[in-house]
């Protein structure tokens, strides 16, 4: 399955859909965007162990995860996943929407992709299926961000929106 990114603007709210497995569990949890300084929400999404709730190195293993970052292409056109089981903590790396384009932009903006500060969903919602494997992450948009600028950079090709 492709990767697809939903939002709702009310509450602002953004769902990362990595599979179409039926949900069985949900559980709450801890994940960190980061954001460059025009606001665009840039790589992807840290998703922080979750204590005994669920084994996030588990939930990561369908996606075949590397063990660090040093051979995610920047910028991306496929999701890559990886997992750091010292900090019981993993990666999503999300592709953009046209990793060409952003190539591109980043010749007169060198600081696209460059986290300027992060933003933190400490009651995420992990979405699983029946072995806990993960399906998709729902996370909360802090209200000084406008949505449309932070999800810019994933565009058309992996985003939908839906206004409710």
């Amino acid at each position: 399955m492709r990767t697809t990114i939903t939002s709702t603007s009310d509450p602002a709210v953004v769902e990362v859909r990595l599979s179409d497995a039926p949900v069985k569990y949900e559980y709450t949890g801890d994940v960190i965007a980061d954001v460059n300084r025009i606001g665009n929400w840039v790589r992807g999404l840290e998703l922080l162990g979750s204590g005994d709730q669920f084994s996030l190195q588990q939930a990561l293993a369908a996606f075949a995860p590397k063990p660090s970052a040093a051979s995610v292409r920047r910028p991306q056109s496929e999701l890559t996943v990886t997992y750091d089981k010292e900090a019981d903590a993993g990666f999503l790396y999300l592709p953009y929407a046209s990793a060409a384009s952003v190539e591109h932009e980043m010749q007169s903006n060198p600081l696209l992709l460059k986290c300027s500060h992060s933003i933190e969903d400490e009651k995420a919602v992990y979405a699983m299926t029946g072995d806990k494997s993960l399906v998709s992450i729902r996370f909360a948009v802090p209200s000084d961000h406008q949505l449309d600028t932070f999800l810019r950079l994933f565009g058309n090709e992996v985003l939908s929106s839906e206004k409710k």
